[in-house]
C-alpha cells in the first residue's frame, strides 16, 4: 500500500504540474508583455531626456552669449558708446560660436543697430543709424584676415529697431528671455533671445542672440536616437498650423506620427487657456513607433514640444524573441526536471536551503566565510564545497572589479555582453604631481604600499560621492559619474569628490611626512559631455568603461593643471551644471588640438563659504583681466594680470596669462585686432 500510494502521489504531482504549465506560460507571457512595455517607457524616457539636454545645450548658447556681454558691460570693460569696440567683440563671439545666426545690440535712445550675422558661408556686419544714410542699413563682409568688403544690404528701407516687438520685450528683460517665432528683417523665420543692457548712468539698449529656424531644423535632422530613432520639435502657433522642426528627414511612418501629434497639440492649444501635455499623451505612437512628448519651457514665448520617436522593434523586439525561446526550452526540460526533482527532493532539502541562502548572498556580493554545508550525497557535498571555493575566489576577484558595478549587472538579470549606450557623464582624471621623483626615492615594495594607501583615499572619496572608479593607470586614475546608475546631479557630485580627495590628502600627507615620506599632491581634471558607456572589449574579455571626446578632454584638463599651477580644472559644462555650492575662477578660454569649439576653462576653488576672501578677490581680478584679453584689450589685460602677479607671486596661472597677453599683443599690432578670436590656442594634445 505504501508503495502504491507513493506512485499515486507522484503521478498526481506530475499531472498537476503539467496541467499548470499552460497557465504558467500564459502568466509569463502576460507579465513579460507588461515588463516589455515598462522597459519601452523607461528607454524612450531616457532617450528623450538625453535629446532634450542636447537641444537645451544647443539653444542655451544664446543666453550664455548675452550673459557674457552683460557681464562685460556691467564691469565697464565693454562701452556701449564705443561702436567700433562693440563690433569687434560681436565679431569675436560669432567666430567663437558658429551655431548663432545673429548677435546684435540696439541703442534705446538713438535707435542705432550693430549686428553680426552668417549668410551664405560668410560673416556679415550690419549697421544702421537714423542720422546716417537716411536710416538705411549698411553691410560689410568680414573676411578671415579682418578686412571688410562692402555689400548691398537686403533691407533698403529705413530701419529703426525700437519699433520691433522683440525690442519692446527686451526692454523689460533683466535676464535673457526668448521671443515667439517671427520673421526676421531679411525674410527668414527665427527666434531670438533678448536682454536689456543698462550700465550705470546710461539708458542702454537691447542685445539679441538669434537662431534661424533652418539652423535648428538642420541640428534636429542630424540627431539620431539609438540606431534609427529620431527627434523633432513642434511649435504651436496662435494662428495657422504648428511649425515642425526636424521633420524633413523623418521616415514616412514617423512623419505621419509627428504630424498627428502636432494636430492634437494645435487642437488642445486653441481649446484651452493652459495647454496640458497629458491631454495629448506623453507616451503614444503607432504599433511600429514608440513616441514620447515633452514640453520645453523657454524663458518666455510660447512653449515648444519635443517628440522623440524610436522604432518599437528596436526596443522590445529582442525581449519578445528571448521570451518565446525561453518558454519553448522550458517546456522541453520540464518533464525531465519534474521526475528528477521529486525523486531527490527529500534527500537534498536541507543542503539546498542552506546553499540557496548562500547563493542569495553571493548574488548580492555578500561573501561570508562560513563553513560549507556537508551532505551525505556525493554530488551535493561537491556542490557545497565548490560554492565555498567560489566564494573564496569571488572575495579575491572583488578586489579587481568594482563591487557596485557587479551588483548592478547581477540585479539586471541579463548576461553581460559587449555593447554600450550614449549617456551624459562627468569624467574625472587624476594624477600625482612629481611622481617620477617620488618613485626614484622609494624602494619598489614601499612605493607599491604607499600608492595603494593613496588609491584607497581616492577611491573612497569618489565612491562616497556616487562615482565609479574605472581604472588605475600607473599613478593616475579615471572615474565617471552618472553610470551605471543614473545620478541627476553628477557634475556637483564629481566636484564634491575632487574637493574631498584634496581634503583627505592633507591628513594623509601629514601622517606620511611625520615618517619622512614625500607628500602626494593630486591634480584633477573634470569634463562633462556625452560618452559611450558600457561593456567594451571582446567576446572573451570585457571592461565596463566610457569612451568619447569627453574622456580625452578630462585627461587633457588634468594635464593642464601643470601648465597653470592649479589643482582642479573643469570645463564649462561642469561649471554650468554643478550648481551654486562651489566657488570657481574662470581661468581661460582655450582651443586645443582635436577640438573645433573653444573650451571655457574653470578652476574649482572650493565649496561656497569656505574659500579665503583674499583668494576670491584675486579671482575677481583674474576674471576681469581675462574678459579684457578675450575682448582684445591687451593693455588692460596685461595690467590686470601683472597686478595679480605682484599681489600673489605664487599664482602661477596669472603669470601664464600675463605672458600670453604680452605675446598676443605683439602678434596683433593693431589697436583693435579684428582677427583676434579671444581663444588661447594650444597646438599639441598635451602641454609640455
Amino acid at each position: 500500500m505504501k508503495l502504491g500510494f507513493r506512485f499515486t502521489l507522484l503521478a498526481a504531482i506530475i499531472v498537476l504540474m503539467v496541467t499548470s504549465l499552460g497557465a504558467v506560460s500564459a502568466f509569463v507571457l502576460i507579465r513579460n508583455n507588461e515588463s516589455s512595455r515598462a522597459i519601452t517607457r523607461l528607454q524612450i524616457d531616457q532617450a528623450t531626456t538625453d535629446v532634450q539636454n542636447r537641444i537645451e545645450r544647443f539653444l542655451e548658447k544664446g543666453p550664455l552669449a548675452l550673459t557674457r556681454i552683460q557681464r562685460l558691460v556691467e564691469r565697464r570693460i565693454l562701452n556701449l558708446d564705443d561702436a567700433d569696440r562693440l563690433e569687434v567683440y560681436l565679431i569675436a563671439e560669432m567666430r567663437a560660436d558658429r551655431d548663432l545666426t545673429w548677435l546684435s545690440y540696439s541703442d534705446a535712445q538713438a535707435g542705432t543697430f550693430i549686428g553680426v550675422t552668417r549668410r551664405d558661408g560668410m560673416l556679415v556686419l550690419n549697421r544702421s543709424a537714423l542720422n546716417v544714410n537716411e536710416g538705411r542699413p549698411q553691410e560689410w563682409e568680414i573676411r578671415e584676415d579682418g578686412t571688410r568688403s562692402p555689400l548691398t544690404p537686403r533691407l533698403q528701407a529705413s530701419y529703426d529697431p525700437r519699433t520691433a516687438p522683440w525690442f519692446l520685450l527686451g526692454l523689460e528683460s533683466l535676464q535673457p528671455r526668448w521671443t515667439d517665432l517671427y520673421k526676421f528683417a531679411e525674410g527668414e523665420w527665427g527666434v531670438s533671445t533678448v536682454l536689456r543692457l543698462r550700465p550705470p548712468g546710461h539708458i542702454g539698449g537691447v542685445a539679441t542672440a538669434d537662431f534661424h529656424l533652418r539652423v535648428i531644423d538642420e541640428f534636429l535632422s542630424n540627431l539620431r536616437v539609438g540606431r534609427n530613432g529620431r527627434a523633432a520639435v513642434i511649435v504651436p502657433q496662435l494662428a495657422g498650423d504648428p511649425v515642425i522642426l526636424g521633420s524633413s528627414s523623418l521616415p514616412s511612418e514617423m512623419r505621419a506620427d509627428v504630424i498627428a501629434a502636432a494636430a492634437q497639440l494645435s487642437t488642445a492649444d486653441r481649446s484651452s487657456a493652459s495647454l496640458d501635455v497629458q491631454a495629448v499623451g506623453q507616451q503614444a505612437g503607432s504599433d511600429s513607433v514608440a513616441r514620447s512628448l515633452h514640453m520645453l519651457e523657454p524663458a518666455s514665448g510660447r512653449p515648444w514640444f519635443l517628440t522623440v520617436m524610436v522604432p518599437a522593434d528596436e526596443i522590445d523586439g529582442p525581449i519578445q524573441r528571448a521570451t518565446r525561446d525561453t518558454l519553448v526550452v522550458s517546456a522541453g526540460f520540464l518533464a525531465i526536471q519534474i521526475a528528477i526533482a521529486i525523486w531527490i527532493a527529500n534527500a537534498i532539502t536541507r543542503p539546498i536551503r542552506n546553499m540557496s541562502e548562500d547563493l542569495r548572498q553571493v548574488g548580492e556580493l555578500r561573501l561570508s566565510g562560513t563553513a560549507p554545508t556537508r551532505s551525505f550525497l556525493h554530488e551535493m557535498d561537491t556542490m557545497s564545497m565548490s560554492l565555498a571555493a567560489m566564494k573564496a575566489c569571488l572575495r579575491s576577484f572583488s578586489h579587481y572589479v568594482p563591487v557596485e558595478l557587479v551588483r548592478a549587472m547581477l540585479d539586471s538579470g541579463q548576461e553581460v555582453e559587449p555593447g554600450g549606450e550614449t549617456r551624459v557623464l562627468t569624467v574625472l582624471f587624476t594624477d600625482i604631481a612629481d611622481f617620477t621623483k617620488i618613485a626614484e626615492i622609494l624602494p619598489p615594495e614601499q612605493l607599491s604600499r604607499e600608492l595603494g594607501s593613496y588609491f584607497d583615499v581616492l577611491e573612497g572619496a569618489i565612491t562616497e560621492a556616487g562615482g565609479l572608479v574605472d581604472k588605475f593607470m600607473g599613478d593616475g586614475a579615471m572615474a565617471f559619474f552618472n553610470a551605471p546608475a543614473l545620478l541627476p546631479e553628477h557634475a556637483a557630485c564629481a566636484c564634491e569628490a575632487a574637493l574631498t580627495v584634496q581634503d583627505r590628502l592633507q591628513m594623509f600627507n601629514a601622517n606620511r611626512q611625520s615618517d619622512g615620506m614625500p607628500p602626494f599632491r593630486t591634480r584633477v581634471g573634470l569634463a562633462l559631455g556625452p560618452a559611450v558607456v558600457g561593456n567594451i572589449g571582446t567576446s572573451h574579455r570585457l571592461a565596463y568603461t566610457a569612451i568619447g571626446d569627453v574622456v580625452n578632454l578630462s585627461s587633457h584638463l588634468e594635464a593642464l593643471n601643470k601648465v597653470y599651477g592649479t589643482s582642479i580644472l573643469a570645463d564649462g559644462g561642469v561649471w554650468a551644471e554643478a550648481g551654486q555650492g562651489f566657488e570657481w575662477r574662470h581661468l581661460d578660454r582655450i582651443a586645443v588640438a582635436g577640438r573645433t569649439a573653444p573650451v571655457e576653462l574653470f578652476e574649482l576653488l572650493g565649496r561656497q563659504g569656505h574659500v579665503d576672501p583674499a583668494k576670491l578677490r584675486i579671482r575677481d581680478l583674474h576674471e576681469a583681466a581675462l574678459s579684457a584679453l578675450i575682448a582684445g584689450d591687451f593693455d588692460t589685460a596685461e595690467r590686470g594680470f601683472a597686478a595679480i602677479v605682484n599681489a600673489a607671486s605664487n599664482d602661477h596661472a596669472a603669470g601664464v596669462l600675463l605672458a600670453h597677453s604680452v605675446e598676443t599683443r605683439r602678434a596683433f599690432s593693431a589697436a583693435r585686432p579684428r582677427e583676434w578670436s579671444g581663444v588661447h590656442v594650444y597646438t599639441s594634445k598635451k602641454p609640455s
